[in-house]
């Protein structure tokens, strides 16, 4: 296990390549690129985009943007309702719980710049299911849910027959991934692994049947030929921090005066729900880095850290499984706390760490290295 030089991001991450020239991830030099970038070029180009489909519909819906009701959301939303005076349906996948904070987030993305949201709730019955699955058989607690995230906006938006359908950033390309290119096509965005491909059938069983499955499943190729599906970072600046910067003079509210997290060094990503944030948590065991790896890496990009700050965080709190996130977990899916220990157990890569007599591992890499 190596890190990139610039970053605290190391080499596990999935997908992603640290030069052997100088010794600094593409995710850091990606970033630094966009120094070279004519933004206000970019601009006018999705303008022209935007052009082809903007009143397609008359007075109806002439796209449809992804969202959560964080603040990438508010960002994209700004970006195409305020400034290319596009009319967005939002297109959201519910929680099975919420923070407080999260709700009056996704309310606010509505009120704000006057748009409607169609917020697809996912069967709970069969989720308390597939999450449970998801921890046990791929070390992947949250799936199901990313599963819904990508595939859903897609189905909605052909079956209301919108030509356009909008991404914030990505993943793949800004913070170090499979996909190498930078494009504003997001047609291949199934194929980012960030919901990793699996067997259907690893899923079935008497509880659980494809029909239960069926919105997962990815459109073909062919299904989403004649959609526009673009990446919003491919014509803007991208960059976490700002758009909260942004999200806040629209209403956008952070995380401190509700909950004081654990395992992070900010108040405002990922904050809809506390156990989606198991998904983040549970990279540690089998990659060595967490949250406070990825947004610090973030943050020593933009300039807003020392490489050396960045260390000393994420050995003070990389590792920290948040009380509230296992709680919300398990809860859900109806284990308790050790029936969770016992089963992530058998996820820790035992590469990178080692596990004393008593059951608590302990990590054999040393940060930054």
């Amino acid at each position: 296990m190596y890190y990139c030089r610039k970053c605290v991001m190391p080499n596990t991450r999935p997908g992603i390549s640290i030069s052997t020239e100088d010794g600094i991830c593409e995710a850091c030099h990606n970033y630094d690129k966009k120094d070279s970038i004519d933004w206000f070029r970019r601009l006018r180009e999705l303008e022209a985009l935007c052009d082809r489909y903007r009143g397609c519909n008359g007075n109806g819906y002439d796209c449809a943007i992804a969202v959560s009701g964080g603040k990438e959301s508010h960002f994209q939303v700004y970006v195409m309702k305020e400034i290319m005076k596009m009319n967005p349906l939002l297109i959201s996948i519910d929680n099975w719980s919420w923070t407080e904070t999260g709700r009056q987030n996704k309310a606010n993305i509505s009120e704000a710049y006057g748009c409607d949201i169609l917020t697809f709730s996912l069967n709970k019955k069969v989720g308390r299911k597939m999450l449970l699955k998801g921890l046990e058989k791929i070390g992947s607690p949250m799936w199901y849910v990313d599963a819904a995230i990508y595939a859903v906006p897609v189905r909605l938006t052909q079956q209301l027959n919108l030509p356009l359908l909008v991404y914030g950033e990505n993943v793949s390309y800004e913070y170090g991934g499979h996909q190498k290119e930078e494009t504003y096509s997001a047609k291949k965005i199934f194929d980012n692994d960030v919901v990793k491909p699996v067997d259907w059938s690893l899923w079935i069983d008497d509880d659980v049947t494809l029909k239960d499955l069926n919105c997962l499943q990815n459109p073909t190729p062919a299904e989403i030929e004649n959609m526009e599906m673009i990446y919003l970072s491919y014509f803007v600046r991208w960059d976490s921090h700002y758009a909260y910067e942004v999200a806040k003079r629209h209403g956008f509210r952070h995380m401190d005066h509700e909950w004081q997290r654990e395992g992070t060094i900010e108040n405002y990503n990922q904050i809809d729900s506390p156990g989606y944030l198991l998904n983040q948590w549970f990279k540690y065991p089998k990659y060595g880095h967490a949250s406070v790896t990825e947004m610090a890496s973030r943050y020593i990009r933009a300039g807003r850290m020392t490489r050396e700050e960045a260390i000393k965080l994420v050995n003070e709190r990389d590792h920290k499984l948040d009380q509230k996130v296992l709680n919300d977990y398990c809860d859900f899916v109806g284990i308790t706390v050790k029936e969770f220990w016992n089963i992530a157990d058998r996820w820790y890569n035992e590469a990178l760490f080692e596990q004393d007599a008593f059951g608590v591992w302990h990590k054999k890499f040393v940060v930054g290295a």
